[in-house]
């Protein structure tokens, strides 16, 4: 009886403290700072393989076991994985929006979990913001695509989320595809707009002016960069 109490101790114990070893590996070769290098890692077998099995492994986790920040981390990184897979299996491709009927591969339910396969938009709308609504989340995760907040290097962590979500939103707001300023006009991601109640604006300035050190007038016409869903391909 204390062995098994002692096993299930230390399994809970691991589980929380989620080893992301392999899954850094692979960001560390492929996520670069102008997009995901997807060619050499398609030519590299053993690394292909890998996003699979770090997928196939992570849909036994128990999300109970794991603290809110851990969930929340985990899930983000579950999100960012299975796209990446999916771009993977498909490449070369043009856009993630040409899977299958358009923005299909959004709804498609192919992310194994212990209670059954999901698909991106229910882990990341009913699952991850639901359980934790912070809109730097938006910063976080990544669709693959050109005008998509860029796929960070290194895996999400329950105890560093604070942190790397702050990184995320500091280092999107201060980029062309967050803003552009162009007389009178500020032109934002469409993000913003998608997302404004998440934001808790429909200003966009306000949001960025949060994380960046140049400040926008929150007085500027406001108008709607049309998004950009290419492959997030690095050159």
């Amino acid at each position: 009886m204390k062995l098994a109490l002692l096993t299930l101790t230390l399994l809970s114990l691991c589980v929380s403290a989620q080893d992301y070893t392999s899954y850094n590996q692979l960001l560390a070769k492929y996520a670069k700072v102008n997009g995901v290098d997807y060619k050499t890692w398609v030519a590299n077998k053993s690394d292909k393989e890998s996003i699979n099995q770090i997928l196939k492994d992570w849909s036994v986790i128990d999300r109970a076991k794991l603290s809110k920040n851990e969930r929340a981390a985990f899930r983000i990184n579950l999100y960012n994985a299975a796209m990446a897979s999916v771009v993977l299996k498909k490449y070369p491709l043009k856009s993630v929006t040409k899977i299958g009927i358009p923005f299909s591969v959004f709804k498609r339910s192919f992310i194994a979990t212990p209670a059954g396969k999901i698909s991106l938009d229910t882990l990341e709308k009913k699952q991850l913001l639901k359980d934790f609504p912070d809109p730097r989340v938006h910063f976080a995760v990544n669709c693959a695509s050109v005008s998509c907040p860029p796929l960070r290097n290194q895996a999400f962590t329950g105890p560093e989320l604070d942190q790397q979500l702050n990184e995320q939103a500091k280092q999107f707001v201060s980029s062309k595809h967050a803003v552009r300023i162009k007389g009178g006009t500020a032109e934002y991601s469409s993000l913003f707009d998608w997302y404004k109640k998440d934001f808790g604006s429909s200003n966009p300035a306000e949001i960025i002016n949060k994380y960046s050190d140049k400040k926008i007038s929150t007085k500027l016409k406001v108008k709607w960069i049309k998004y950009d869903w290419n492959l997030n391909e690095s050159h």
